[in-house]
């Protein structure tokens, strides 16, 4: 079978399998082999431009004789380039990377978007910005609907604010020790996502 036969989610689903085995080898040759193998998954599909392929690149180690510097440029790059393409990791990963001044707006847009696609995670940075109005305009009902939504989706972030939210009556949740108690249990939640 070769893999034109093959679903581009499954491929996608096989070269992060290897990528996750390589980061967990126990010797060089292994890592070389494993990395050898995501790449010749990954790179025919990140040319066809498919955004998870796109994401999958951009964690692929460079040249060996290439500086950090050199690295960091051409990483930022293809980070820039999937989440045009629309990668929803890549839009999350660059919206941290401008999550400062004066670049507050276009992470908070690319927040936004990853949040409404539904990434965990950057739900919870949504609603923090939509609670502060840092980057977007200040909506704290909406902002905490994301939150409240990246919690259920056992983001630990937004756990804890749920949680000190019932402990301390804050926010509009009402004081309620033992809603407060159950929500710091899931914080044990093998599929826990954490920051």
């Amino acid at each position: 079978m070769k893999n034109n036969d093959i679903s581009p989610e499954l491929l996608i689903t096989e070269a992060r399998a290897f990528l996750e085995a390589a980061w967990n080898a126990t010797d060089s040759k292994k890592y070389d082999t494993l990395i050898a193998w995501a790449r010749e998954i990954i790179e025919p599909l990140a040319k066809n431009k498919y955004p998870p392929a796109l994401w999958l690149k951009c964690s692929l180690p460079g040249d060996v004789n290439m500086t950090s510097e050199e690295f960091e440029a051409i990483q930022k790059a293809e980070i820039e380039k999937a989440a045009k393409a629309g990668s929803i990791e890549a839009k999350f990963a660059l919206a941290c990377d401008l999550d400062e001044a004066p670049a507050e707006k276009q992470s908070a847009k690319l927040f936004k978007e990853a949040a409404e696609a539904g990434h965990a995670y950057a739900m919870w940075c949504h609603g923090l910005n939509l609670l502060s109005g840092r980057g977007i305009e200040k909506n704290e009902a909406e902002g905490l609907s994301f939150i409240q939504h990246s919690a259920e989706l056992k983001f630990e972030g937004a756990i804890k604010f749920v949680a000190d939210a019932y402990a301390s009556g804050t926010y509009g949740y009402q004081k309620n020790q033992e809603e407060s108690a159950l929500w710091w249990k899931r914080l044990s939640d093998p599929y826990l996502i954490h920051y």
